[in-house]
């Protein structure tokens, strides 16, 4: 069973493994969070804490000024 095949034949041979591969891929089933009757599910959600009005600055800051990278030349 050792034939020597072409270039060509493994070429064609990769390519037809490789469109299986994505068919594969594509084709296959992942399983999603279950929204029934209950909601969202608590165990596998992160809860979100949402700050309190003093936790938020009143005042908006202007970015830092960054340094100049070369010298002011006229010319």
């Amino acid at each position: 069973m050792s034939e020597e095949k072409s270039v060509r034949q493994l070429e064609r041979e990769l390519k037809a493994a490789r469109v299986r591969e994505g068919r594969e891929q594509r084709n296959q089933i992942t399983p999603s969070r279950d929204y029934s009757i209950g909601g969202i599910d608590k165990d596998t959600t992160v809860e979100k804490k949402i700050p309190n009005a003093s936790d938020i600055p009143d005042t908006i800051l202007l970015p830092k000024k960054q340094k100049n990278r070369k010298e002011n030349i006229p010319f």
